[in-house]
């Protein structure tokens, strides 16, 4: 007798997607082999998956902004204290730290693609039982569970960017992706706001937590079709040293996120980034406001410079890791680290030269700007495509697909738990030193950033010397 028709619709929706879990254990296992030479173009289904997983991420900041947008209708009809509101952003920081720093543990288990899938069915389900709770408590644990599921989503398309594009223009293409999230911002910001006018603040998030789900099905079919041909190659095959090839193997199932050289370097400088940019995208509207004067609405439209400069900053910077820092992608980092040091000084200086006069919104709004671009560089590659890149730097470890995801979880938690901590201080920094003083403090985080890439730069620097002669020596035989 034939199994029941939800059965075999059942089949036909999971089955690839669990052999697809099946095919990328395999390749974690396979790792080390090397695969075929890369393409000098990209084929259509690669630009279909990048424009699926950009538009897919920018919508996910539906489970991020909607919360910041319905805060005071909340205060109102809800009598929800601001100690209240205050809990459930930190319940998401701490919870999508959570699901960060498990990533490598999850990606170990399940492969790639079925994480991801499930990121975007769990958190748009948890994001609209948001939009059900009336309870602090129910609200809290409902955000939490949302930003748990969504932890994996950036870490591992960012991998699947970067293993879906040569290493020539892997940079730019990380780049050009990584303004999902500006734009996400903004789109996220626009949605709300309609929607809470139009239908109230619980329609809000039932129709946020429709969207995301509607992405899981899309990347369940897409994924597993468009999955990479190939790995990142590790060193040269030798069928003459099988005791080598064993060693290796046996290194990669032992190494730790922590054990790869230059993480603990990216990861430390990575919390200082993302703690100054999540204090801008938590606070901009609101100094705005108080400082500059501006109504709400025009507060918050003002604050999209940030998100627009940041748009520009990250497809500025993978262009020049790949034409101007040949793919040198730490090393460009740390430059514009520097360089959004200087913007926030600045920025500081232009509050003290104005203090006690109408503040001049023009050079305000070009502050902001300059900060987004230039932070957005540092904040898309160090949380993306740097921990692709430090583990390929170790032969023995090159292409392991889930220490890829291991490191990137890893960096990813610490930068959350650099913008977690940016919430429990930023208001009593502004109250004690005032706006300038909080820039100034911003400007020396992303300094010591700075200071802390250095270990990892030199690993680069280190690495890129032993490729150089090797890359010149292929070149040599080909024109022969």
């Amino acid at each position: 007798m034939s199994p029941p028709l939800p059965v075999l619709a059942a089949r036909r929706v999971v089955g690839p997607l669990l052999a697809s879990v099946a095919g990328e254990a395999q390749l974690v296992a396979d790792a080390a082999t090397p695969g075929g030479q890369e393409p000098d173009q990209v084929s259509t289904s690669v630009l279909f998956l990048f424009a699926l997983t950009y538009l897919a991420y920018a919508v996910l900041y539906l489970a991020r902004k909607p919360v910041s947008v319905v805060k005071t209708t909340l205060e109102l009809e809800l009598k929800m204290s601001v100690a209240a509101l205050g809990r459930i952003d930190s319940a998401l920081l701490l919870a999508y730290t959570a699901g960060q720093l498990l990533l490598g543990r999850t990606v170990a288990l399940f492969g790639r693609t079925l994480p991801l899938v499930l990121a975007f069915a769990l958190s748009g389900a948890s994001t609209a039982a948001f939009g059900l709770a009336s309870s602090p408590g129910a609200m809290t644990a409902a955000w939490a569970a949302s930003g748990f599921f969504a932890a994996p989503a950036n870490p591992l398309m960012v991998i699947l960017i970067g293993e879906l594009f040569p290493a020539s223009m892997r940079a730019t293409a990380i780049g050009a992706w990584a303004s999902s999230q500006q734009l996400g911002g903004v789109m996220a910001n626009l949605i709300a706001a309609y929607v809470l006018g139009k239908s109230g603040w619980r329609a809000v998030f039932l129709v946020s937590g429709g969207l995301i789900a509607a992405f899981a099905p899309l990347l369940a079919l897409a994924l597993p079709l468009c999955s990479p041909a190939t790995v990142a190659p590790a060193a040269p095959k030798s069928a003459a040293r099988p005791a080598k090839a064993s060693r290796n193997s046996a290194a990669k199932r032992s190494a730790s996120p922590l054990s790869v050289r230059g993480s603990a370097s990216v990861a430390a400088s990575y919390s200082l980034v993302k703690m100054a940019r999540y204090c801008l995208m938590f606070w901009l509207p609101f100094f705005l406001s108080k400082y500059c004067g501006l109504s709400a609405p025009a507060a918050a439209g003002v604050a999209t410079a940030f998100d627009i400069g940041g748009a520009l900053g990250n497809f500025a910077a993978g262009v020049m890791c790949d034409r101007l820092y040949g793919g040198r992608m730490l090393l460009a980092s740390l430059h514009m680290c520097l360089a959004t040091a200087a913007a926030f000084l600045g920025w500081a200086g232009l509050c003290i030269a104005t203090a006690g006069r109408p503040p001049p919104l023009a050079l305000h709004v070009l502050c902001i700007s300059l900060v987004g671009f230039f932070i957005a560089g540092p904040d898309g590659i160090l949380g993306g495509g740097a921990s692709r890149t430090l583990v390929d730097y170790s032969p023995e470890i090159a292409g392991d697909r889930t220490l890829y995801a291991g490191v990137s979880g890893m960096v990813n938690g610490c930068g959350s738990i650099g913008a977690l901590v940016q919430g429990l201080f930023t208001s009593q920094l502004v109250g004690a030193v005032g706006w300038p003083g909080l820039y100034l403090a911003l400007g020396a985080a992303v300094f010591g950033g700075a200071g802390a890439l250095l270990p990892a730069v030199a690993v680069e620097d280190e690495a890129r010397k032993i490729v150089k002669p090797k890359d010149e020596a292929q070149k040599q035989v080909k024109r022969k």
